[in-house]
């Protein structure tokens, strides 16, 4: 049984790496654009684990959804537009200052957990 949930963890680990990667990228060669704000359909306060805050957003004529980082939440409620960096192909979008430290630390988390469950299914 440890060894099939090692395998899931590695499968999520890698799964979050992909996603990173592509932030990542996006981060570091992606172009600069300003995008619309089309609705905030919850107040940028209110979050906890089954309420996430997003706001939906208007590019090239195609709306996006993002998730609301809490120092963002005065910024959308008084501005129509937002500047966010974007992939080659529109599928990734980042807030100008966006960090990847806690998707790092969940794949170390994630890879550390599948290596102990993998240690104790030998033993």
């Amino acid at each position: 049984m440890s060894k099939i949930s090692a395998l899931i963890l590695v499968f999520i680990a890698l799964a979050i790496t992909i996603n990173s990667y592509k932030k990542f990228n996006t981060i570091h060669k992606g172009k600069e654009v300003e995008v619309v704000i089309v609705n905030i359909p919850v107040s940028c306060d209110v979050s906890n684990k089954n309420l996430k805050p997003y706001f939906k957003f208007s590019y090239n004529g195609k709306v996006y959804i993002k998730n609301i980082k809490g120092e963002y939440c005065d910024i959308l409620k008084k501005t129509k537009t937002l500047k966010l960096k974007t992939n080659s192909d529109n599928s990734v979008f980042v807030y100008l200052d966006e960090s990847l430290i806690m998707e790092y630390v969940a794949v170390i988390f994630l890879l550390l957990i599948s290596v102990f469950l993998l240690k104790n299914q030998q033993k």
